[in-house]
This record gives structure tokens, sequence and C-alpha cells, in this order.
């Protein structure tokens, strides 16, 4: 089995990852989809780690925009 990156445009993210899914998981899987993780958290102090290391580098975003932006990419799905 070969393994594969790709980078993908925002405008056929959807069109590609409903291609992968249409292969059975022995022939085709995701091993991993960047898109996705920033926003998946699988514990408090995960979310305790990026809330800090975001406010120590003024790397964040206020709720609107996060918000907004969830809003446009469940619309694209």
């Amino acid at each position: 089995m070969h393994t594969m990156k790709l980078q993908v445009n925002e405008s056929i993210y959807s069109q590609v990852l409903s291609f992968i899914n249409q292969f059975q998981t022995n022939e085709l899987s995701l091993v991993q989809d960047t898109k996705h993780e920033d926003y998946i958290v699988s514990s408090v102090e995960e979310v305790q780690r990026r809330v800090f290391k975001a406010e120590e580098n003024a790397n964040y975003i206020s709720s609107d925009e996060f918000f907004s932006d969830m809003d446009k990419k469940i619309e694209a799905l």
C-alpha cells in the first residue's frame, strides 16, 4: 500500500473527500485530515494548552469570526 500527502484547495475539498469515501477501507482510507484537526479536541488539557498557546502568540480569532467560519464550512459540505 502507498501513502500520499495531498494539499487540496477549499473549493474542491468536499468533492475530493467524497471521492475518497467511495472506496472500501481495505482499498483506500484517510490517514490524516488536517482540515478538521484544528477544531477537534480530545481533552480539557488539550483545550487549555491550545488557548494558552494562542493567547501567548496573539494567534486567535473572535467567537463571531469562528462561528462565521464554521457556518461556511458546514454549508460547503
